[in-house]
């Protein structure tokens, strides 16, 4: 059975920068875009902001404060002490090449002692000041001697936050490629056109699985595949999908691509990467 799908929407004003945390005052326009569960403002809750991104912990007045866990809109993952809704006290920045930061942080900055784990198992330990080094303390390079990397804790998401983080990471994803396509990377083209005129075309030979209930779960599929030099698709695989069956269709749907126009940087082709965002429906 043939079926539509749609883009996921994003947000229509992209920030130049995305701050580490939420500032110190708020208008009422800025919650516009922002959910909540729990007693946020005011307790223990959850804040979704586009933003800031993920906040699970307590707030005060619509800010996070004591310790809280923050899923940040790059990506990366922070967990320790916020007042007034930035990052002051202890705590470690996380980022998924396995480096961490760990330490003394202010408004949102390293802002004291802090220890640089590093991908390859070496650490440094250095004075900061309002998110600078000032001084180097002490550099370890030995393996043997480094104690093992703080670890956050392991929360278990609900499907809800799974998604908001998923758009969280298109929404970076797609302010990357306005930064590249600034340093002079153009970016793949479908048939002349964009991403969007590609799940046109998927939407015409898309399969919806017929064992499958429209209310088993999730039907969001977000596809990650490779552009190449010469225009074809590669590496096509689900990135994220909770039914297997609905994961497979829409691979096999983006799989099945024409060549696109390759992607360039400075006149140069080059291997791109491209994210496609698939909501299975029934209309």
């Amino acid at each position: 059975m043939k079926i539509k799908f749609t883009l996921l929407t994003l947000v229509v004003a992209m920030l130049s920068s995305v701050s580490l945390f939420a500032q110190d005052q708020r208008s009422a326009s800025d919650y516009t875009n922002d959910r909540y569960d729990g007693q946020w403002p005011q307790g223990e809750g959850i804040l979704y902001s586009y933003k800031d991104g993920l906040i699970i912990g307590s707030f005060v007045k619509g800010r996070a404060e004591g310790r809280c866990i923050c899923y940040l809109p790059n990506g990366e993952v922070y967990w320790g002490d916020f007042r007034k809704g930035k990052a002051t006290g202890n705590g470690c920045i996380y980022r998924d090449n396995g480096i961490v930061m760990a330490g003394q942080y202010k408004n949102g900055k390293y802002h004291g002692v802090d220890t640089l784990y590093r991908s390859d198992g070496t650490m440094m330990v250095g004075k900061f000041k309002n998110g600078k080094l000032k001084n180097r303390i002490a550099e370890v390079r030995d393996l043997g001697s480094v104690p093992q990397k703080p670890q956050y804790p392991r929360v278990d998401l609900k499907r809800k936050q799974e998604e908001f983080l998923k758009e969280l990471e298109l929404i970076w994803e797609e302010r990357n490629v306005r930064m590249r396509e600034k340093a002079g990377l153009i970016s793949p083209k479908f048939q002349g056109g964009t991403v969007e005129d590609f799940a046109l075309w998927v939407n015409s030979r898309v399969e919806y699985p017929e064992s499958v209930s429209m209310n088993d779960g999730s039907r969001t599929v977000i596809v990650e595949f490779v552009v190449l030099k010469d225009g074809t698709v590669s590496d096509v695989h689900a990135a994220f999908g909770s039914n297997p069956l609905l994961n497979d269709a829409a691979v096999a749907a983006v799989a099945k691509s024409p060549k696109w126009e390759p992607g360039e940087h400075n006149g140069e082709k080059r291997n791109v990467k491209m994210t496609v965002p698939v909501v299975f429906s029934n209309e």
